[in-house]
């Protein structure tokens, strides 16, 4: 092989709770987990590579030591019997040559190789509404480019898969153990299903997994619960509804167990890869996965989102979660909030590092001039956009990484002196305040849950409420609002000092067990509080749809009501007692009614705010003076431009950025 660069000694790894919140540990030492990764796409993910080690070689320059490089199973076997790890070393002795003290993550793709998939048919993922697809492409494509279609990819249900992607994780890991550029690897990111995120094949438009691995393991799956084997259900049982945008439990019971199946099995699969990660590494390592996604899923969760999260976060095989900003206007553009699109507060209270993809581009520009290909265009945008995507996450006491696709898909994204600079200044500060205990500040706590997609419409179109209003449209309107918010899905609820709060919503819990309701009623609805339901909440225990759920749990007269956008609908009889409140379809605008409920307002603009960890930052929503009010009575006044993001310390109210 030659000469590779190798790490002198071998890295261990682990996730702890350290200083009040989950927090990577690399040879016995807390660090701040701020990643820089390469991107997935031909020219920009091999490390070797002229653009991606400029790429690196600059956040080494910075004091980045935290590296993620993408790896497919199909490049250490691109024919069978063709073994070779070749270029698993040359990936990581690549970064290594950028950063010699670097620790890497390896994002390892578990797809089936293309021979693999020729030779294995009968154990391919099939869909109900149409048989195998073949893109028209006259350009070489990325491996995951045709994900969302309906192309070969392995079931995740085939048995036969699974043994074969088990067996070469754990000869890539032996092997990677014995060879001396391995002693930098820290972590594993174990990726499958589309785009390596977990979701299930082909999920936007589609309807999997009518495969032949996929009918057995559901006939299992029902018999191990004491119930008959029947069909996977077709498109037709998925899209039927029974009252407004409910299924009834008992009619449409095949479908929501298969659909339960289904997420169950990739939790499972995702369990699996990761315990046997550990188990194979002869040092501690950490392992991690995309999943927990909840925002942006476009209205197909039940179909290919992330509703097992408890057996996730309640795995000690699983150290880390990641995903990226949510998608569309509201999150990204600027004046948007940037969140990620999960339940942050949730794996944190789990005790689990979250790990915030930072993945947006800046406002790079084609100039077709062969002396300087791009240009950026919007620099103090994009300055604003990488303070406020990185606090965001920062804030709620996660980690994150860069994820470089580049302005041509080879990395570079961040090349230009100007952004590169932002991420030093900015980092720097980060690290300071990362050595201090973690406090969160939010005031305002969105209670979420995932049990209701399997009960609820689950193709485009046949639930406008849950998914679009209840959801995203709800987050995004808080963020609008001057306000700390926290996320929290609903079986977590029970773990927060609810003291913190001053206003708690219940976003879209229409599926509530009688024990659910009433520790809800005891345990939240309290004096110093508002408590804000909307929707139908507790609408459906599992087993039945009834208005008395709705009432019982809210303890409000409620009754029926008409939507011209949905159904059932719920309105107040009579007027709500003070400290609860009750919308019938979830408001656009929520800064004026957090205010009157008494939410802390930074500004009294419709600004986005992080706050925690002992930072305050503002992303304007207009320009013009803002006098920025904390928690502690401190006020400090400033003049900001539109979409400007501005960073302050919450305690003195200094601004440092």
């Amino acid at each position: 092989m030659g000469m590779l660069a190798a790490a002198a000694a071998p890295l261990s790894a682990n996730v702890k709770l350290h200083q009040g919140k989950p927090t990577l540990f690399v040879n016995g030492k807390p660090v701040m987990a701020s990643f820089y990764a390469l991107t997935d796409c031909t020219g920009g993910r091999f490390s070797f590579d002229e653009q991606p080690q400029q790429s690196m070689r600059q956040f080494a320059a910075i004091g980045f030591q935290l590296y993620q490089v993408d790896l497919w199973l199909e490049d250490c076997l691109p024919r069978e019997g063709k073994w070779d790890i070749g270029i698993a070393r040359r990936q990581l002795a690549g970064v290594l040559e950028a950063c010699p003290q670097a620790g890497i993550v390896l994002r390892w793709h578990l797809n089936a190789p293309a021979w693999w998939r020729e030779q294995n048919p009968e154990e391919l993922t099939q869909y109900d509404n149409g048989g195998m697809e073949t893109p028209d492409r006259k350009l070489p494509v990325r491996y995951l480019q045709d994900d969302l279609r309906r192309t070969p990819r392995a079931s995740m249900a085939s048995e036969k898969w699974l043994r074969f992607a088990s067996d070469h994780t754990a000869r890539l890991l032996r092997e990677l153990a014995a060879s001396p550029e391995g002693n930098a690897l820290i972590g594993v990111h174990v990726a499958n299903g589309v785009y390596g995120e977990w979701h299930y094949w082909g999920f936007l438009r589609n309807e999997p997994d009518t495969s032949a691995p996929m009918r057995r393991h559901y006939g299992q799956w029902r018999q191990e619960r004491g119930k008959v084997i029947v069909a996977v259900p077709t498109t037709v049982d998925r899209r039927a509804l029974d009252e407004g945008i409910f299924r009834d439990p008992p009619r449409r019971e095949t479908v929501i167990d298969y659909y339960r199946c289904q997420q169950e099995l990739v939790a499972d699969r995702i369990l699996h890869f990761c315990e046997l990660v550990k188990r194979s590494w002869p040092r501690p390592i950490v392992t991690g996965v995309f999943y927990g996604y909840f925002f942006s899923l476009f209205d197909r969760q039940a179909t290919g989102g992330h509703l097992c999260l408890d057996r996730i976060v309640s795995s000690p095989h699983v150290d880390y979660l990641s995903a990226p900003q949510a998608y569309g206007t509201l999150f990204r553009d600027p004046g948007g909030s940037g969140i990620t699109r999960a339940l942050i507060e949730t794996i944190r209270l789990n005790g689990k590092l979250f790990l915030d993809e930072m993945d947006q581009t800046p406002s790079w520009k084609w100039r077709n001039d062969v002396d300087q290909a791009f240009e950026l265009t919007r620099v103090d945008e994009d300055v604003a956009i990488i303070r406020r995507n990185t606090l965001e996450g920062y804030s709620r006491g996660a980690g994150h990484w860069y994820y470089d696709f580049g302005p041509a898909n080879n990395s570079g994204w961040w090349a230009d002196k100007r952004l590169i600079a932002e991420i030093d200044r900015l980092h720097r500060i980060l690290r300071r305040y990362h050595e201090r205990p973690y406090e969160p500040a939010g005031d305002v706590l969105a209670v979420f849950d995932t049990e209701v997609f399997y009960y609820t419409g689950s193709i485009q179109g046949t639930d406008p409420l849950t998914d679009p209003l209840a959801v995203n449209r709800t987050v995004a309107g808080l963020y609008q609002s001057a306000a700390a918010i926290e996320t929290v899905h609903l079986m977590d609820l029970p773990k927060l000092d609810l003291s913190r709060f001053r206003v708690i919503l219940f976003c879209n819990t229409w599926v509530l067990k009688p024990e659910q309701r009433k520790w809800i009623r005891e345990h939240v609805i309290a004096p110093g509080r508002v408590v804000i339901f909307q929707g139908l909440p507790g609408y459906c225990d599992g087993q039945k749809l009834s208005i008395d759920f709705s009432r019982e749990v809210t303890g409000l007269d409620l009754r029926p009501a008409q939507s011209a956008r949905f159904a059932p609908a719920l309105e107040l009889a009579r007027e709500a007692p003070a400290g609860v409140r009750f919308y019938t379809t979830p408001p656009e605008d929520w800064k004026e009614i957090l205010r009157t409920a008494g939410a802390h307002l930074y500004t009294d603009r419709t600004d986005v705010i992080h706050a925690g960890g002992g930072l305050v930052l503002l992303h304007a929503g207009q320009a013009g003076d803002r006098s920025v009010r904390f928690r502690n009575g401190n006020r400090t006044d400033c003049t900001v431009r539109a979409a400007e993001s501005v960073l302050f310390d919450a305690r003195t109210g200094e601004r440092l950025l």
